[in-house]
């Protein structure tokens, strides 16, 4: 799935039912970039307070609940640059 649909079908509809972001976090998956700030979902790569960088694959597996975002963290398959408190409160997010 690309990230575009991925961000129509899945994270536009979860960020609004999260309410949004109050700090601005920016996702690294692969080549791409998904910039989420407030309730606006972007692929602009922008200034974020957090980054966090990811293979498709596993960001896909993310979205589709078939992993833990923590356990991936713990075993360095996602890295976490910035504020870690946003990365630990998106774990809401899926």
């Amino acid at each position: 799935m690309s990230i575009e649909s991925l961000i129509e079908s899945k994270i536009i509809p979860a960020v609004e039912k999260f309410g949004g972001f109050a700090s601005p976090v920016k996702f690294h998956i692969g080549s791409e970039v998904l910039h989420i700030s407030g309730k606006d979902v972007t692929t602009e790569d922008k200034d974020a307070d957090c980054t966090i960088t990811m293979s498709p694959e596993l960001f896909a597996q993310i979205v589709a609940g078939e992993t833990d975002p923590m356990t991936e963290v713990m075993e360095g398959n996602i890295e976490v640059e910035g504020d870690a408190s946003i990365a630990i409160s998106i774990q809401g997010l899926f």
